[in-house]
Formats: C-alpha cells, structure tokens, sequence
C-alpha cells in the first residue's frame, strides 16, 4: 500500500513538471525579438514569387547578446500585429525600419555574416516606451 502512494504521488509530480514545462515553452513563444534596422526586396520589378526579407537587431533564443540576423519572406511567411492581446493581419508594407518585432523562425539558422533565416510568423508589437 505504500509503495502503490508513493508511485501515485510520483506520478503526480510528474504531472506537474510536465504541465509546467508545456506552459512555459507554449506556443506563444517567439525565436527572436528586435528591431528592423533594414529592409529589402529582392526583385525590384515587384515580382510576388520572390521573397523579401528584413535585417533585425536582436536577441534570440539561446544566444547570448544582440547580433543581427537576416530574416527572409516567403510566401508562407504570416506577418501579424499584436494590439494588446489581440493579433490582427498586417502586410509587408508594415515591415519599416525602427519597427519592434517578433519572429518565429521557420527552418535553420545559417551561419554565414549575418547568420540567415526564414520567418514563419513575424509580430508587429506596440512600441510602448
């Protein structure tokens, strides 16, 4: 009997890490947070198959320190704008330099100068400085 209350409060307890860590690692979370500090289109003949992509100044996850980052478009990238706790759809045309964003990234991280990446989902946030 008291092997079988230990192993239901292990278990328990186990619960709990488990449920602790899905909360704090949940989907909510982004791969980096910065700023754009520039912005470029690929094809100036405005061709919509070629991606765009953004420099932001930031820190990712995982690393130490900000470091710029090269954060290509495609054309499955999501581009929202967070108004509190609402996210509502922006475009591209929303992507200046000076903005505070946030970026899931889709894929890996290169390591060429700057490291490069594609962004699944980039969130606008509210400037509130």
């Amino acid at each position: 009997m008291r092997g079988i209350t230990i192993l239901a409060l292990l278990f328990v307890l186990f619960l709990g890490v488990v449920y602790g860590a899905l909360s704090a690692t949940g989907n909510d979370t982004v791969d980096m947070n910065g700023k754009i500090i520039g912005v470029c289109q690929d094809n100036l003949q405005g061709d919509n198959n070629a991606p765009d992509s953004v420099l932001v100044e930031g820190a990712a996850s995982g690393s130490y320190g900000d470091q710029n980052i090269s954060v290509k478009l495609t054309k499955n990238t999501v581009v929202l704008h967070k108004q509190g706790n609402t996210l509502i759809n922006a475009s591209y045309n929303d992507l200046v330099p000076g903005t505070a964003i946030g970026i899931k990234f889709s894929g890996p991280l290169l390591q060429t100068y700057p490291p490069q990446t594609n962004a699944s989902q980039i969130i606008i946030l509210d400037n509130q400085g």
